[in-house]
Formats: structure tokens, sequence, C-alpha cells
């Protein structure tokens, strides 16, 4: 596929996830709502990370960098039915492990919850416990929904796969908008809530199948291992459960961390991280997930020019949207706390905590997005050891910082914010081995007009950022005291102008494409 097609899948990846990621902002919206930032939020917060995180583990991730390039280099071959075979064996196999994981989790979900969260008190850890044994049979749901995505982008179909997490959003504004102001207490919302939960899981699968039955045809889960890549996709799972155990290590360390702090921490880094993710999702994850089967496809991609220049059109594409997204999230990202979760229980001392958090991980916000990129080219080059050693050592040094910053802190609203900080950190040092590591094996990553291209980004996100700053100040004494939904949004929308118009003025071919105005001088 050409670099236009690929950013054709890239738009279409985007706009799956920009659907999926809208209703899960407004499902946010709903929870701070009718939580605020207190115990029951914490609890339901902390529970959702642990079973998460088997979902992490055995989901999409995994079946993305372990199952997608093997199926997708057997459709490749023409051959569907070893491919066909291999799906169902990979469903059966996935099935049988997160099945025993479900039920261990359920069996140790309480000391789950004291290991995890040693600083709840005793009502809030009773809590977390109930809902954990709630949600941990969605590890299963979500497994087989990971392994309906995988099929479906190596099929090159990626907007339902994406767009369809939308239902696992919907059934719980469903549940909190009908049934919220008939709990009798927060901490039965939020247990009436994990069920809706649970039940979003399986109208997303239910969403997917059939598209997925269209495209495999007779869907028969099977433990046969010695199908035609079986034992390849087994064995390239191993280092990526390794790896991303290695995430889920640091979030639960996090998790740790923030148990100890003042109550409401947690949430308050779940709002945060909910809206730090957008662009990351939107535009990281996006030209990630379109670029790995081709990267699959390709033979030689070890050495292949084509790959690398993919990768560089994507990186620049990621840069162009994640920049000026970090300067909003530290400048104004008090407004966009606000335009989102200002309401019922959520007010003005919540969003200020929020922004804290928002804006230090808004300081990693260029090396999440750029991590998913080159971590699908390890993968197609079936590479597995480096972004393995990349996450250890990302890890070390998260949490280093994190113990460093946050607990000194820990009496302050903004302590959460060091957490957040030490995950923004360590994602640098994760970026590092990982360019290093490509660039031995391709050659320079950055050219010099991919340079100057992104001297032309940060150039425009500053001005912009000027720009919406006086804004700012003209917004705040014509309407002293305003919603930031009224303060805000035209705020926001000025920077969003600027921005796009200084980097068409310098020459960038996206803005140009969002302007609809012919390319000025050279391409970004």
């Amino acid at each position: 596929m050409s670099e236009a097609g690929g950013g054709r899948s890239a738009f279409v990846v985007g706009a799956g996830i920009l659907i999926s990621r809208l209703v899960g902002l407004l499902r946010n919206t709903a929870f701070a709502y009718y939580f605020g930032s207190g115990a029951a939020s914490d609890a339901y917060n902390a529970a959702f990370k642990i079973p998460n995180a088997v979902r992490n583990l055995l989901g999409e991730g995994t079946l993305s960098a372990a199952f997608v390039p093997v199926y997708s280099r057997l459709l490749g071959k023409e051959d569907p039915s070893a491919a066909r075979a291999l799906a169902n064996a990979v469903l059966g196999l996935m099935l049988v492990a997160v099945s025993l994981l479900t039920l261990a989790g359920i069996a140790a979900a309480p000391v789950l919850t004291a290991v995890l969260a040693p600083g709840f008190d005793e009502p809030t850890r009773a809590l977390t416990t109930r809902v954990t044994r709630v949600l941990f049979p969605m590890t299963g749901l979500m497994v087989i929904s990971g392994w309906c995505l995988g099929i479906q982008n190596s099929h090159r179909r990626f907007f339902w796969s994406y767009a369809s997490a939308a239902l696992w959003s919907i059934a719980q504004i469903l549940l909190l908008l009908v049934w919220g102001r008939h709990a009798g207490d927060a901490m039965t919302l939020a247990y009436w809530l994990a069920w809706a939960t649970l039940g979003g899981a399986v109208l997303q699968i239910g969403a997917q199948l059939p598209e997925v039955l269209r495209l495999v045809g007779r869907v028969r889960p099977t433990l046969n291992r010695s199908a035609e890549g079986v034992g390849q996709t087994l064995g390239n799972m191993l280092p990526v459960v390794t790896a991303l155990g290695i995430v889920q290590i640091s979030s639960f360390v996090d998790l740790q961390i923030a148990s100890f702090l003042p109550r409401g921490a947690a949430t308050n880094m779940a709002y945060a991280n909910t809206l730090a993710l957008l662009p990351v999702s939107l535009f990281g994850v996006s030209v990630a997930a379109a670029s790995l089967p081709e990267f699959a496809r390709e033979s030689g991609a070890t050495n292949s020019a084509a790959l690398l220049e993919r990768l560089r059109g994507g990186w620049q594409r990621i840069l162009f949207y994640i920049v000026p997204s970090a300067v909003v999230f530290i400048a104004f990202g008090d407004y966009c706390v606000g335009i989102l979760y200002r309401a019922g229980r959520f007010g003005g001392a919540e969003q200020q905590a929020v922004h804290w958090v928002l804006a230090a991980y808004a300081v990693g916000l260029v090396s999440f997005g750029s991590v998913k990129l080159l971590g699908s080219a390890y993968y197609a080059m079936q590479d597995y050891r480096t972004p393995l050693r990349a996450s250890v050592a990302s890890l070390t040094v998260s949490v280093l910082v994190s113990v460093a910053i946050a607990l000194p802190l820990r009496a302050l609203p903004m302590a959460a914010a060091g957490v957040a900080l030490g995950s923004a950190i360590g994602s640098y040092v994760n970026l590092s081995f990982l360019i290093r590591g490509l660039r031995q094996r391709l050659g320079p990553l950055y050219t010099s007009a991919m340079w100057r291209g992104t001297r032309r980004i940060i150039t425009a996100a500053a001005i912009a950022g000027v720009v919406g700053t006086v804004g700012r100040v003209v917004v705040q004494r014509w309407v002293p005291g305003a919603h930031p939904r009224v303060a805000g949004v035209p705020v926001l929308m000025l920077f969003a102008a600027t921005y796009l118009v200084v980097a068409w003025l310098m020459g960038s071919a996206e803005a140009a494409r969002w302007l609809r105005r012919p390319v000025r001088g050279a391409r970004t």
C-alpha cells in the first residue's frame, strides 16, 4: 500500500477511534457528574484497572503485535484456509488462558485489592473487591473483542473494529442517566455501574461478530497448536506479554502511590489520563494500527526503504497533531477539563487538580504517540526484545521519578501530578531506546527535511499558544467567572485556527488539507 493509502487507512482508524473516544468522553462526563472525585470513584477506577490489566496483556495489544503480522502474511500468500485455521486456534487457546485467569482473579480479588491499593480505607477496599469480582469476566470478553479487531485490521477493515467500542461506553452512560439518581449512595451506584460495564463488553463483541464472520467464515475455536503460524504467534506472545506486563506493573505502581495520596487522586489520574490519551489514540494509535499490517506484508522489511519512508511520513503526521495537543493541555488544560467534567459533584477544586495531572501527562505526549508507531515497526520485523528492554528501562525511571515527586507532596492536591510526570519522563526513555535500535537497523530516521518540518510544527504551536493566551485574557475580562464551556470554547477554537493558519503559511501539507488550500513551500 502506498503512503497515501496508508494515510487513508490511518484516517479510517482515526475516525473509528474518534467516535469511540468522544462517546468515552461523554461517559466520563456523566461519571464526573454523579461521582466527582471521592472514595466510590477511586474504588471503581482501581477495580477497573485490575481486570483491565489482564485485558491489556492478552487482548488487542498482544494480538495486534503477535497475531496480526502472522495472520496478515498468510492472507498475503492467498491461503485463506490456513489463515482461518490460525484464527480459530488462537481464539481457542486465548479463551482457555483468559478463562483460567478470570476464575483466579475473582477468587483472589481481596488479595489483589489489598496489594494494589494498600492505602484505601476499609469501606473503599471492600467496594473495590466487590467491583473487581463483577468486572473480571470482562477480561475474557475483551480478549474476544481484541481477536475480532485483529481479524478486521488484517483484512484492512479498520473503522468498525474501533468504533464498536462506543457501545461499551453507551451502556455505562445509560446506566448513569437512567438509574444514577435512584442509587442510595455513590457506593451503590459504583457497583451498579460495574454490571453495566460488563454488559457493554457483550454489546461491543456482538457488534463486531457479523463482519468477522463474513471475513473468516464459521468461527470454531480449537486448540490446534500444529496449525500453520500458531507456534510463531505463541512464540511472539511471550515477549509481547512481558513488555505489556511491565507497562501494567507501572500502572499498578501508579495506583499504589495514588492510594496514599489525598482521596480522589486515583480518580483524578483517570480523568486526566482519558484526556491525554485522546490525541495519542487518534493520531499515534491510528497511524500505527494502519501501518502494522502493511509492514508485515512486506518482504525484507528489515532493510526496506519503503518501511523507512512510511515511518518518517507517519511520524511527521503524528507530531503535527501531538505537539499542539501538548501545548493545549499545558496552557489551556483547565478549560479542557472544565468543558468535559465541570458539573454536579465535579467542581472548581477538582478541575484544578485534574489540570495539574493533565499538564504533567502532556509533557510526555510526544513520546506516548511516537512509541506506538515505532513499536509497530519492531513487531513487523519480529523483534520483540528491543521493545521489552525499552519497557524495563522506562518502568525503572518512571517509578523512581513518581516516588521522588509524589510522596513528598502527598498532602497537596497536585501530588498526583508527580505520578503522571514520572510516566511522561519514563516514556521518553522508552522512545530513546526504540529510536536507537531502528537507527542501527534502518539508518537515520530523521532527515533534515523532517527536522525543518518539526521546527515549523513547534513554532506554529508556540505562536498559537501565545494568541490563545491573549484570547483567554480578553475572554476573562469580558465574561469574568464564566463556566469553562462558555469561556473555554472560543479560546480553544482561536488556538486551533491560529495553529492551522500559521502552519499552512510555513508550508505544512497537513494544514493545507484541513484548510483546503494549496501547499505553500516545503512539505511537512
